[in-house]
């Protein structure tokens, strides 16, 4: 449930009938959005992107270990090849949540980014994360050392949950076409409670 102060910040910026077209199944489009988008203040973007991501994607964040699912149509993977950073970073994927396809689903690389810009970015309109669970030093963790493993596997549930979602690790191992794996292998699912 949104608050009406963030209604009214979303109104107030003139992204209501963008949301009001993308509730009804509308992808939004043109110069017109595309200047509104430009000229918005961020934290109203940001409000409006969480709104239709919200909507469109509920309120579960997948994180996928150890690597980003290949990007695809329904699927944007931001992280590897990212030139932006900082506001311009967040006002992309405010920009794929908004104009993009219904129910994208918008990957954000912590690997690349880092763990407190994914977490921003789940709050401006990113629906999943991806990258290695790794120790401090970011070294790769071991199978071995179940502990360790297991704590970072918490710390990065925490900060999904702080950002109002709930997490639900996928597993990206197994992919299909890789040497050794099933045929009928895809991602494998896990919720932490």
């Amino acid at each position: 449930m949104t608050s009406a102060l963030v209604h009214r910040l979303v109104e107030r910026a003139g992204l209501g009938p963008l949301l009001a077209e993308r509730e009804r199944g509308v992808v939004p489009s043109g110069r017109e959005v595309s200047e509104l988008l430009a000229r918005a203040d961020l934290l109203a973007l940001g409000a409006a992107a969480d709104i239709a991501r919200r909507r469109e994607c509920g309120d579960e964040a997948r994180i996928h270990i150890p690597s980003a699912p290949p990007a695809s149509e329904g699927l944007v993977v931001i992280g590897r090849e990212a030139s932006l950073r900082g506001t311009a970073l967040l006002r992309r994927i405010v920009s794929d949540r908004l104009t993009g396809p219904i129910a994208l689903r918008i990957v954000v690389d912590f690997e690349m980014l880092g763990l407190e810009i994914a977490q921003v970015a789940l709050s401006f309109g990113a629906s999943d994360l991806a990258g290695p669970i790794a120790s401090r030093r970011g070294l790769p963790m071991v199978d071995r050392d179940d502990q360790k493993k297991m704590v970072k596997r918490r710390e990065i549930a925490a900060y999904v949950e702080r950002a109002g979602l709930r997490p639900v690790f996928v597993s990206t191992d197994a992919r299909e076409g890789e040497r050794g794996a099933p045929a009928d292998s895809g991602p494998r699912y896990h919720v932490d409670s």
